[in-house]
């Protein structure tokens, strides 16, 4: 193929879903972008979107959705609300500051260097609403930190080096690009498919 064939799936999310019932599967659009679904969306008061229910890592002040390789651990880990409220705040706080290379962005890092010296200092009954701040910069889709957390890969990631990919559900290098032919990422933005020999966005301007 000498065309573009790239298609970036983590583009299409949408701002509500036309479901009619339950929306506790990828079918709903909302579910699949790991976001709670709202008024204008078609499911009602039937909605059983788990992501409806976020402000349980994230707390109550603002609406966030949950990062694309976050709502994958989510959907394997939780499967359901109920699952959901069973996930220990600590333990999860836990995983993601024992990975590998936490110690070495606090280091670097003003915004995670002051998170960790907090931690050390606070009563029991504010680490609750501590954790909660560690989860927006790092499990959140908002990319205020410029990292995320990878489940796939137990490390801390730059956002500008590595994406999820909703389609693939796997965290991919900056270089690799989904196929809509193939239906899978390949390595290369300015190579072609490994599939189809289709082109990225990028490859077709050089």
């Amino acid at each position: 193929l000498d065309e573009i064939t790239e298609n970036n799936p983590n583009k299409e999310k949408k701002d509500k879903c036309t479901c009619t019932k339950e929306c506790s599967t990828c079918s709903c659009s909302c579910f699949r972008f790991g976001s709670g679904c709202n008024s204008s969306c078609g499911c009602s008061s039937s909605c059983e979107n788990m992501f409806n229910h976020l402000e349980y890592f994230f707390g109550e002040n603002t609406k966030y959705s949950a990062h694309p390789c976050f709502a994958k651990w989510l959907v394997k880990k939780a499967k359901n609300t109920d699952g959901l409220k069973t996930i220990n705040h600590g333990a999860l706080c836990q995983l993601i500051i024992k990975c590998s290379n936490f110690d070495e962005v606090c280091e670097i890092e003003e915004d995670f260097e002051e998170w960790m010296k907090q931690l050390k200092i606070i009563d029991n009954n504010q680490k609750l609403a501590h954790a909660q701040t560690l989860f927006r910069m790092l499990l959140a889709d908002d990319d205020t930190t410029g990292r995320y957390y990878s489940f796939c890969q137990d490390y801390l990631v730059q956002e500008n080096l590595k994406w999820h990919c909703i389609r693939c559900q796997e965290c991919m290098d900056w270089r690799e690009w989904h196929c809509g032919v193939c239906d899978t990422c390949t390595y290369g933005v300015s190579l072609p498919c490994e599939g189809c020999r289709g082109k990225s966005e990028i490859s077709a301007t050089i």
